[in-house]
Order: structure tokens, then sequence, then C-alpha cells
């Protein structure tokens, strides 16, 4: 697969869940565009680890645990009216999951169940957009291998 350039990003957000936790049902859902997306920020899997020091040798060793928890982090230009954004806002005030899209430029699709643990204003100089930066708490889904499941472009 050639780089491609991150302009063209999109991220989507529903209310609903999908019946299933595959590409068909993710695919299914009605999802609503966030718009004025700035930036999307890292998608990474990482481990807990842990440590055993060898007295004999010297030597430490790395010791793989579970994965960790996931926040990815989005900012946008503040759109009140956005039904995206509405619904962002929305998500952090409520204890239920919403289901979430990441489409890439190339149109590689991660989908992902989570919630907004974090929204605020970011404010700037006279010439910038006043900014809303959100916070999504991914959740470990039962039936899903890894938290954000990824879909090949077709």
């Amino acid at each position: 697969m050639a780089i491609h350039s991150s302009s063209g990003t999109c991220l989507s957000i529903s209310a609903a869940l999908p019946a299933t936790f595959d590409a068909a049902g993710f695919g299914a859902l009605t999802m609503t565009t966030v718009g004025e997306l700035e930036s999307v920020g890292e998608m990474v899997t990482r481990r807990n680890s842990g440590e055993f020091s060898n007295l004999c040798t010297g030597n430490t060793s790395v010791i793989k645990g579970n994965r960790q928890a996931m926040t990815i982090s989005v900012v946008c230009a503040l759109d009140e009216d956005d039904a995206g954004q509405v619904l962002m806002v929305a998500s952090e005030a409520s204890h239920d999951n919403y289901a979430f899209c990441v489409e890439e430029s190339n149109g590689v699709k991660n989908f992902f169940i989570g919630t907004v643990m974090a929204i605020g204003k970011q404010f700037g100089g006279d010439t910038d957009a006043v900014k809303a930066p959100y916070d999504i708490g991914v959740q470990t889904i039962p039936g899903m291998t890894k938290p954000i499941l990824v879909v090949p472009a077709p």
C-alpha cells in the first residue's frame, strides 16, 4: 500500500450500535459526519509492560501484558449547530457507548465503539478559529479481537 495524505480523512459518529461487530454490522449503521474536523490524533495499541531483572546476568527483560485503554483526541473548529458535533457533546453527557468511524483518504475505514470523555473550547489569537477538542475513550467489546476494526478500501 502506498503512502497517503491525512487530507480527506473524516470522522463520523452514530448513537446506535451495530448488530454485529464486523464490517457488515458497522456498515449497516447510519453515521453522521463530524464537521469542521481539523485533526485526529494517534490510534495506537499499546501494551502494559513489566520488567524482570536477572541478578546473575545483570540484564533486564520486558514482560508484555494486556492491551491498554486507548484514547483518541480529535480537534474541530467549533460549530455548535453541526449535527456530528452535537452527537459528540451528547456522547460526553451520556454513559452509553456510541459507534465511530475514522475514514482515511484512501478509503480505509477504522471502526470502533467508544464514548466522548472530554469536550471543551480552545481559543487562540485574533485570526484563529475557536476550536472544540474532544477525547474519545475506545471501549473493549467482546467479540472484537482488537479495539479498532480496520476495513480495507473496496
